[in-house]
């Protein structure tokens, strides 16, 4: 198979070569800038693919953790744990141990 595809490139090539020869310098540079264009398409499609198979790896992650999150917050001690946390969360504010946050032009937190 290997050898097949090797000599259908060699056969295209060289039809490439071809018509290259019987081209204007100018007829030239737009099959060249063509050429660019198609290649610049099959790069961009294998680039929006790995972000398609990033994309969801992020929401299958994003998935699992809020599942877990899920099961522990069922378990009757969950109750008990989040008023403790809510009630650290009040002290440290009442103490001053807290700081101001703001939401930054590209989505990050931020102290304010």
């Amino acid at each position: 198979m290997e050898m097949q595809t090797a000599f259908q490139f060699s056969v295209y090539e060289q039809t490439v070569i071809n018509i290259i020869r019987k081209l204007s310098p100018e007829r030239i540079l737009q099959l060249i800038d063509f050429a660019r264009f198609l290649e610049f398409q099959s790069v961009q499609k294998n680039n929006d693919d790995w972000l398609d198979k990033e994309k969801i790896k992020v929401e299958e992650g994003i998935r699992a953790s809020e599942e877990k999150w899920d099961e522990l917050f069922i378990k009757p001690e969950a109750k008990h744990v989040m008023r403790e946390m809510a009630q650290e969360a009040l002290e440290d504010y009442r103490a001053g141990r807290t700081t101001d946050i703001e939401i930054t032009e590209d989505g990050r937190l931020a102290p304010a």
